[in-house]
């Protein structure tokens, strides 16, 4: 009697990966303290892995080669730091100037409001003051998740080089473990996927390094023609934000605006401001990472909006940074593994351009000059015997 295998039906099945993928999330959010820094260090490990092996094979110990590559990311990091808070400094001596201006631009809108809307200002302190719960719950909040960004920065800034450091220093004993868990008839594959995710990781990174480089110089240079102090400031400041997918040049110009809104008597300073980084997000959007960075990561748009948002939803603003590179990482194990490639190709852009008529036309042109040698060698003869040796 032949053993029967039971097959549960299709809706127990969706209920258990239903189930299972609530599970994994609610995971994620409660390992969130934990997986981000984990997240961060590893990224930063597979960036500086050809660094590190480089100066190891020129005979640096491994210990030594790792502390090199965290100490010039740190200088780096510390250099453009210190350039933003010199450049917050001389910000910050306009603020009074800004509180004033500020007081003067709400007188005029009240006596606007009056006017236009017939709404005194008794009327209008009495509509603020209903609505004044509001604002100042979301200031608190938006307080509060600030000084908990903070907090939650220093801490991971601490964290992650002591990841990174140890990641890269027991790479072995990780390579060894994929050996001995993989199956020995998909050790290639295995590789592959491997030397794939940190093509990907590495010009990610130096894709996106090059991306916020671009567009800090054109965030500066347009802020500096158009004659809005403290360009270096805000350009540099909106470049770093363009991290943040799709939102970051948006939050970036919200600053500047509101700055030559108050400080200047012209709307033509705000608009103008906006104008130009719609410009530059427009530029920055389909010609510049397409170019640098899309080509690698190749998601999908709207793949890469619902990436941004669950990480958003999961781990706030470091999963919003965090969750395009892992989504890049996922769609080439897809890619890789027969079984699962079609969720890769689904995650992709899509071929743009079938490559199957490329392919046919090379095959035939290959097959034609093939026969057109073939034919010729057998009606030209030869004229000289010696020519058979070293033609």
């Amino acid at each position: 009697m032949q053993d029967q295998k039971a097959h549960l039906p299709l809706h127990i099945h969706l209920s258990i990966g239903i189930v299972g993928l609530l599970a994994f999330f609610y995971i994620l959010t409660l390992a969130g303290g934990i997986l981000i820094p984990l997240a961060f260090a590893l990224l930063f490990s597979l960036f500086l892995y050809p660094l590190c092996r480089w100066l190891e094979r020129r005979g640096l110990a491994r210990s030594l080669a790792i502390a090199l590559c965290l100490s010039l990311i740190v200088l780096f990091l510390t250099v453009i730091l210190s350039l933003i808070y010199e450049n917050l400094l001389t910000f910050a001596n306009d603020m009074p100037q800004m509180r004033r201006r500020s007081l003067r631009l709400i007188d005029q809108t009240q006596a606007l409001i009056e006017q236009r809307f017939q709404m005194d200002e008794q009327k209008q302190l009495a509509w603020l003051n209903e609505n004044l719960s509001y604002f100042v719950n979301a200031g608190g909040n938006f307080l509060n998740t600030f000084v908990s960004s903070a907090t939650t920065f220093f801490t991971y800034a601490l964290l992650i080089p002591i990841y990174v450091f140890f990641m890269m220093y027991y790479r072995h004993v990780f390579k060894e473990f994929v050996n001995r868990v993989v199956h020995p008839d998909y050790l290639d594959n295995a590789v592959l996927i491997e030397e794939q995710i940190l093509s990907v990781v590495q010009k990610y990174i130096s894709g996106l390094f090059t991306v916020i480089a671009i567009v800090g110089v054109l965030n500066i240079g347009g802020l500096w023609l158009i004659g809005i102090p403290h360009a270096l400031f805000f350009g540099a400041l909106a470049a770093i934000l363009v991290i943040l997918p799709y939102i970051g040049n948006l939050i970036g110009s919200l600053l500047p605006a509101v700055y030559a809104l108050v400080m200047t008597d012209s709307f033509f300073y705000p608009v103008a401001v906006i104008l130009w980084f719609q410009i530059v997000q427009a530029i920055e959007g389909n010609f510049i990472t397409p170019n640098i960075v899309g080509s690698q990561v190749n998601l999908n748009p709207l793949v890469a909006i619902i990436a941004l948002l669950t990480g958003a939803a999961l781990w706030g603003i470091p999963g919003m940074i965090l969750f395009t590179p892992l989504m890049a990482m996922l769609k080439v194990l897809l890619d890789n593994v027969p079984s699962l490639a079609p969720y890769g190709y689904l995650l992709s852009e899509g071929e743009k351009k079938s490559t199957r008529p490329a392919r046919l036309a090379v095959e035939k042109k290959r097959a034609f000059w093939h026969l057109w040698g073939r034919k010729k060698m057998h009606k030209s003869p030869l004229k000289h015997p010696e020519s058979l040796e070293n033609p």
